[in-house]
This record gives C-alpha cells, structure tokens and sequence, in this order.
C-alpha cells in the first residue's frame, strides 16, 4: 500500500514493514495516521517496523511523527519497532529524550525476534 510519502508492506503473518520516504510531510500526520491505522487494521497487524535507515537526523519535530504514530499503534494494539537507526540519529535523538519513547527499537527485523 502507498501513502504519499510512506510505504507499507505486508512481510509476514501480521508484520508490516514501513518504509518512508525523502519526501515524506509530517504536517499531515493525522491523515497519515489515519490511513497506516486502517491499513492495518484491515489485515489485523500485530507488528509494524518502522525502517529508520534513512534517517541520518531524528530532531524534535521527526520524533513527535514517530511518538504519535507509535502511540496510536498502542491504541490498536499494535508494536511498532523502529529499525536500521543510524548511529547520529540515535545520538541526536538520546540529546532530546526525557522519557522512555513509545516505540521499540532493534539492529534489524531478526534482532528484534
């Protein structure tokens, strides 16, 4: 499935895999949101991974993205799991950080299993 500025793919039995784009606008994040949630309600999710790969910068404004969409996959009951974070991501996103973040975190889809 494409959303304008994501991809979503089905990779298993309830696992999707979320791929976003250079050109992905989080000022829709709503309608995003909205179309990611009914996507996998639809095929009854129970994992969604969220590929970070080409991220080099998780600054404020990417992390409240990934904070309210990781939210609204709690309420769904789906876990979201971010993967393949660079390392100056992960750095700049442990600069801001006050609180434990709603999302997961593994090397890669095997190292979360």
């Amino acid at each position: 499935m494409s959303i304008p500025g994501l991809h979503l793919t089905q990779i298993g039995r309830g696992d999707f895999l979320l791929d976003p784009s250079k050109s992905l606008n989080t000022r829709n994040s709503g309608q995003l949101i909205e179309a990611i949630a009914a996507r996998l309600l639809q095929a009854h999710a129970v994992r969604l991974y969220y590929d970070l790969s080409d991220q080099s910068l998780i600054d404020p404004v990417y992390y409240a993205w990934l904070d309210m969409l990781a939210r609204a996959m709690q309420a769904i009951n789906v876990r979201m799991i971010c993967i393949q974070m660079q390392p100056t991501a992960a750095f700049a996103l442990s600069r801001f950080l006050q609180e434990k973040p709603q999302f997961e975190t593994a090397l890669d889809i095997d190292g979360w299993r």
